[in-house]
């Protein structure tokens, strides 16, 4: 399991990197909108880390563990609301008319919850 909250948090860590120096080219992708295909892809990406979040929190335990289980729980309320068509064309309008600093800033909150996630890891 730690392996695996390892390589995730990584990947939190670099997709935050990327986010943060290519906000012109996400914003691009969210005006685009997602394809029904990708979106069902990245639902299951979404609902994959959720079940491991929330694995590796009844695993921890404690006040860590319970905080990946909150972040779990609300990854999986995020991805019932995507699921639906018209609430992810209305989310995807919302972030498509968002200023660039606040994908800079979402890319900056990403990079540290995988920080963060490394970091509970070495004490575990």
């Amino acid at each position: 399991m730690k392996l695996i909250l390892l390589i995730l948090s990584w990947g939190w860590i670099l997709l935050g990197i990327w986010w943060f120096f290519r906000p012109a080219g996400i914003r691009r992708r969210f005006e685009k909108g997602f394809r029904k295909k990708a979106r069902w892809i990245l639902l299951s990406v979404l609902f994959a880390s959720a079940g491991i979040l929330f694995g590796a929190g009844r695993q921890i335990g404690g006040w860590w563990g319970t905080l990946l289980a909150v972040l779990a729980v609300i990854a999986v309320l995020k991805g019932l609301v995507f699921a639906r068509g018209k609430a992810a064309d209305a989310v995807l309008g919302w972030w498509s008319v968002q200023p660039v600093w606040v994908y800079r800033a979402s890319a900056a909150c990403l990079f540290v919850l995988g920080c963060l996630m490394q970091w509970v890891l070495k004490g575990w």
